[in-house]
């Protein structure tokens, strides 16, 4: 046994107290230090998005850098600070001495060819302030959700007008703030791109698609040109358009393939399954599933080896892995939502529908909002069974690892697109190949099986309003065979219970000999839940004296002059922690 030679220690030294601890770092941290004044500014578009910020008139632009572009952040804050300012015709309050010529036009540039994207939406108005403010920055670090994602929590924290995003972007839409996006084109060797390409398709007639991830767009035209000057025929170069529910999430189609509502069939002559795709750069698993989905084959040209490399892209594993979890859900008596979004456009109605298909499952469901997911804080929560995430489309798939897996979580966590499937009955939705993970979309397909049911649910109406009594449903379903565990499982979830109506032979308009009649909301009243009389339902019922917010039990008028209503509902404090509004005359506090 080895012994120890000496003492342990104790504390940092002081040679290295400077040192950090975290030892791992992004890959592209520092990268761009070296460049010079015309590089850097074409790098991040500085005259472009300060052509953007004077043309909207924006006074508070809001900077959002993801960590490996960190180290750039102040040397772009002072670039687009000084050009806004020189715009406005006033001299630079952040002190920098400019490393290129005058700021451009940012419309004329606009209108060309460019690696960028605009969202436009209303310029907010803020409340606070006296007169019109002057033109300031802010630079947005340790975002609240995904990096990918839009930071409007962190923007109206310092009441921004604008935000402009720099590196990737999932482009979900957002509802609060106009967008700018910078997408900082990455090098990439054209050469040898050109050259994995024609490895992996021989045929010069094949139809091919080149995609790429928005850091690498600005290569896709010029890589194109190449192909073409080659002999490629058929080679239809994408553009980044702002669509997550197009048949190629943000990017735009051939034009023999028609973008019909809901996509093409699968097996469908001159559509999307004719064509095979070249992507550059390792797609998201999500992106992976959806594209494989609905194209012919993908080939990725992954840029994070050296040299890159050119594979065919397969996902029976990670199908595999998905159906196992999708196993979980079925199988779950309680779920919970798990919300790392309050940005994306529809996250909303996604949340409604979620409880909803939850409720009408029988299941249980707890709604969770969190930030940044992780490990830790998904295995707070050891009663959920399985998670179903609320994010970005790009995000959907959550796991520990770029492959999806999962395996690090205590519970899995699906996507709204599985949990439907999931737990959708004879005319829910169903398996049909192609994979779904934008807001729209769902709601869309929510929307179909809702009319798909109208009329049974209509039936069942008309039987509960033509029946006089109403009996609870006593017999527990048969147990299900779980094909995780090879053992039966019991369904009991006391959620599910529902009265069961049964029809009478006579006029229910004849009075009854029975003692009491019961009724729905009678056994509400009496301390019943999902139609099971509880005790300790009962208790709270007859001890509680709260009547506020909610109450759904109606009291007597008592000798106070109490109506026995809950408490009138006031408008309260709106905004955000910087500055509340009170009230409706807007006082800021």
């Amino acid at each position: 046994m080895t012994s120890l030679t000496g003492g342990l220690p104790l504390y940092t030294l002081d040679t290295r107290i400077l040192e950090s601890a975290n030892t791992e770092r992004p890959a592209n941290l520092g990268v761009h230090r070296d460049l010079d004044g015309v590089a850097f500014r074409e790098l991040y578009e500085i005259d472009r998005t300060v052509g953007e910020i004077i043309a909207g008139g924006y006074k508070r632009v809001a900077l959002q850098f993801p960590d490996e572009l960190l180290a750039d952040s102040t040397r772009v804050y002072e670039l687009v600070l000084e050009g806004i300012n020189r715009g406005a015709g006033r001299e630079s309050r952040a002190g920098a001495t400019g490393d290129g010529g005058e700021a451009e036009n940012g419309g004329e540039k606009c209108s060309g060819e460019g690696n960028y994207a605009v969202d436009t939406l209303p310029k907010p108005t803020h409340n606070g302030g006296i007169g019109a403010p002057e033109e300031s920055a802010f630079i947005l670090a340790d975002t609240s959700y995904a990096a990918c994602c839009i930071d409007e929590i962190a923007a109206e924290h310092c009441a921004a007008d604008v935000l402009v995003h720099y590196g990737r972007s999932c482009l979900s839409p957002t509802t609060r703030l106009p967008v700018i996006y910078v997408f900082t084109s990455n090098p990439l060797d054209l050469a040898h791109a050109a050259g994995a390409f024609c490895n992996a398709f021989s045929d010069k007639s094949q139809r091919v698609i080149i995609m790429a991830d928005v850091i690498f767009s600005s290569h896709v035209a010029p890589l194109h040109e190449i192909l073409r000057e080659m002999g490629y025929t058929n080679v239809y170069p994408t553009e980044v358009i702002h669509d997550p529910s197009a048949q190629i999430p943000n990017r735009s189609l051939p034009p023999d393939c028609v973008a019909e509502e809901g996509g093409g069939e699968e097996g469908e002559e001159g559509g999307l399954k004719s064509y095979s795709l070249f992507h550059i750069s390792p797609p998201l698993p999500s992106l992976l599933l959806v594209l494989t989905s609905r194209v012919h084959s993908i080939y990725t040209y992954d840029t994070t080896t050296t040299p890159p490399t050119c594979n065919q892209e397969t996902t029976s594993v990670l199908l595999r892995r998905r159906y196992a979890l999708l196993s979980y859900a079925r199988s779950a008596n309680i779920i919970g939502i798990l919300v790392n979004t309050l940005n994306v456009k529809n996250y909303l109605p996604v949340i409604s529908m979620l409880k909803r298909q939850i409720r009408d499952a029988g299941r249980k469901s707890y709604l969770v909002v969190v930030g940044k997911v992780n490990v830790e804080k998904v295995a707070n929560f050891a009663e959920v069974e399985v998670w179903v995430g609320v994010g970005c489309w790009e995000q959907g798939i959550v796991g520990g690892g770029v492959e999806g897996s999962g395996r690090g979580f205590f519970r899995g966590v699906v996507t709204p697109f599985e949990i439907g499937i999931a737990l959708s009955g004879k005319d829910g939705w169903e398996w049909t190949g192609r994979w779904v993970s934008d807001f729209e979309s769902l709601l869309k397909m929510d929307g179909d099986a809702k009319c798909a049911e109208a009329p049974n649910g209509r039936e069942a109406e008309i039987g509960e309003e033509s029946g006089g009594e109403v009996v609870d449903e006593e017999e527990d379903e048969p147990p299900e065979f779980d094909l995780r565990t090879g053992r039966y499982i019991t369904t009991a979830r006391p959620m599910r219970r529902k009265p069961r109506p049964i029809k009478h032979s006579q006029d229910p308009s004849t009075p009854s000999t029975a003692l009491i009649h019961t009724s729905n909301s009678s056994k509400q009243l009496s301390g019943a839940v999902g139609g099971v009389v509880s005790p300790a339902a009962q208790f709270l019922k007859d001890k509680r004296s709260w009547k506020g917010l909610g109450s759904d039990i109606r009291y007597e008028e008592d000798e106070s002059g109490n109506d026995g209503f809950g408490a009138v509902v006031e408008a309260g404090r709106s905004g955000v922690a910087r500055g509340y509004t009170v009230g409706g005359e807007g006082e800021r506090r």
